[in-house]
């Protein structure tokens, strides 16, 4: 995947919650990798919606997260990488903890905040697409 420039990342988050979301299954799948705030203790959270779920947010490059990092005040964070098998094994946990996901939040702090469940059903069917050394089948 090719480097993004300043000027894409800006577009991207400008992007409504339906496109990023389309855009980090795609970029997800393709890199194997997604990005979060991390520290010493775990993962950043952004609190918590109206029933008490923590939501975590996650982004398809290390630049998105750097940005979200800086522009919302997460400096105490670094940026955390995680491979898409990992994660998807992390997405049982926080089903059964009862945690969301926030997708490609934007700068916001807006997106598609949606259950582990359905993130991991999405990245499997869109990783379905992809041979065994990484490359998309054509069709």
């Amino acid at each position: 995947m090719s480097e993004l420039k300043p000027g894409d990342i800006a577009k991207l988050f400008k992007k409504p919650s339906e496109k990023r979301y389309d855009y980090f299954i795609s970029t997800v799948a393709d890199t194997e990798e997604v990005y979060g705030l991390a520290d010493e203790e775990g993962w950043a959270l952004l609190g918590d919606d109206e029933e008490g779920e923590d939501i975590i947010p996650l982004f398809p490059g290390r630049a998105f997260a750097e940005q979200f990092r800086v522009e919302n005040d997460f400096e105490e964070y670094g940026i955390g990488v995680l491979d898409v098998n990992e994660l998807l094994e992390w997405l049982d946990d926080m089903e059964k903890d009862n945690m969301l996901v926030a997708v490609f939040p934007n700068l916001e702090l807006s997106g598609a905040v949606i259950k582990p469940s359905l993130l991991k059903k999405d990245l499997q069917l869109e990783l379905e697409k992809y041979d065994e050394d990484g490359k998309k089948i054509k069709k």
